[in-house]
């Protein structure tokens, strides 16, 4: 039980020290909304098509989000992407997104995406911790600039039921970008994400579960930071 309470208490103040750090940097000039996101990810191998097929893997996320307390739109968009299992710990997965939003006072934006994902389940005994670092390029329609951009991505959740049928969530995501672009990215760390929430499980194989939770944005702007505060609700199908 000490090894177990020793390393879920360094991943909670992991994430409790980034949050802190970034909210006291944009404390000074900074703009608070509300919002509402909705997200479905489904993943799954393809060793329904042979035995040989089984490290081959695939995931499809869609997602709609809404500013102004949940009132208005901001974004939505699919994206998907074909891996291959290292191990049975670490898969890379190659990927494309397509991303339509509306940002306040401006002209609607289509930006495409390609990445390069490797994601890691670390072995921490009583709750899962998973890591997942993507390289994106980004591309907005009718521009020439291609940004690039890094994220690292980790999460924790802990069993809170006997059957673990209810669990605690935990995320934090760091958002680095590494160019400058004609059209407005600049390098530097512009973006975070720390999520907290409860998750269920919708049946007794665990393929399928919800997660409910409270999503704090802060993004990085040259005039006024945002301070998101968003109602995050997660759908996760496994096949």
């Amino acid at each position: 039980m000490k090894v177990r309470t020793s390393a879920f208490a360094r991943a909670v103040a992991v994430l409790a020290a980034s949050v802190a750090a970034l909210s006291t940097s944009a404390r000074a000039q900074t703009r608070d909304d509300g919002g509402l996101w909705a997200m479905w990810l489904a993943q799954g191998d393809f060793s329904s098509c042979g035995e040989e097929f089984k490290q081959v893997r695939w995931f499809v996320d869609v997602q709609d989000r809404n500013r102004d307390e949940g009132q208005s739109f901001d974004t939505f968009f699919v994206r998907g992407a074909l891996g291959h299992a290292v191990s049975s710990r670490v898969t890379a997965f190659l990927g494309y997104g397509v991303f339509e939003s509306e940002p306040e006072a401006r002209s609607p934006i289509w930006e495409h995406r390609i990445f390069q994902q490797l994601t890691w389940n670390l072995p921490v005994e009583g709750f899962t911790l998973q890591s997942r670092t993507r390289l994106e390029q980004r591309f907005i329609e009718g521009q020439s600039d291609t940004g690039s951009r890094l994220r690292e991505f980790v999460k924790a959740t802990v069993p809170l039921r006997s059957g673990n049928s209810v669990f605690a969530s935990f995320y934090d995501e760091v958002f680095v970008d590494l160019n400058d672009t004609d059209w407005g990215q600049r390098s530097g760390l512009r973006q975070n994400r720390a999520f907290a929430g409860l998750g269920f499980f919708l049946d007794d194989a665990h393929h399928h579960s919800l997660e409910i939770g409270y999503l704090n944005q802060w993004i990085d702007r040259p005039d006024e930071d945002r301070l998101n505060h968003i109602l995050s609700i997660n759908l996760f199908s496994n096949f």
